[in-house]
């Protein structure tokens, strides 16, 4: 969230709870914590909290922080896909590995 929308949420707790009262430090708290919040997520669990309670949220009760992508499953996807299309055409075009040596001495003996 940006300045203007951790005013924006001060503001509408403030509008709610006349108790809540916005300082200086509250505000350079929100500031510091909520960069890396979804604005619109929230708004919409504060707007959940204000049905349900009497008493003006903490900023961990109403905080939303965004997901950092994960591309890990995609690309573990990826890998089995060209794993399994690897295996299908070396088996396609009989294509071996050679058997190492270690392998090949001792099945002699």
């Amino acid at each position: 969230m940006n300045k203007k929308e951790v005013i924006q949420v001060l503001a509408t707790i403030e509008s709610v709870y006349p108790q809540f009262k916005i300082s200086d430090e509250m505000v350079l708290m929100w500031l510091s914590v909520s960069k890396r919040m979804d604005f619109k997520l929230v708004m919409q669990k504060l707007a959940a909290y204000i049905a349900k309670h009497p008493f003006p949220p903490v900023l961990a009760e109403i905080a939303v922080f965004q997901e950092k992508e994960n591309h890990f499953l995609q690309q573990t996807k990826q890998w089995e896909q060209e794993g399994r299309e690897r295996i299908e055409r070396d088996q396609l075009f009989a294509r071996r590995k050679p058997t190492p040596d270690w392998l090949s001495t001792s099945s002699r003996k």
